[in-house]
C-alpha cells in the first residue's frame, strides 16, 4: 500500500470473522485484516488512507446482508 495508512479496529460474530476477512481482502488494494482477538472477534484492518469510505460503506451493506461489522475505538 502507497501513501497513508489507516488501521480500523472492528468486531464481527465470531460466526462470520473468516467470510469478513475473506471480503475485505478480496477486494483489490481495499485492506488487510489481522484478527487480533478471535475469541472476541475483534480484527484491525489496515488500509490507504483514501478506502476508508469505501471500507465504512461496505459496513453499511455487509450489515444489510445480515453481517454486523462494529468499528471500535483505538484503546
Amino acid at each position: 500500500m502507497k501513501g497513508r495508512e489507516i488501521t480500523i479496529l472492528v468486531k464481527v460474530p465470531r460466526s462470520q470473522l473468516a467470510l469478513f476477512v475473506a471480503i475485505i481482502e478480496s477486494y483489490e488494494e481495499l485492506g488487510v485484516v489481522r484478527i487480533t482477538n478471535s475469541k472476541e472477534a475483534r480484527a484491525e484492518i489496515y488500509a490507504p488512507a483514501h478506502s476508508k469510505e469505501t471500507i465504512f460503506q461496505l459496513f453499511n451493506r455487509l450489515y444489510q446482508e445480515g453481517i454486523f461489522v462494529r468499528p471500535l475505538e483505538a484503546p
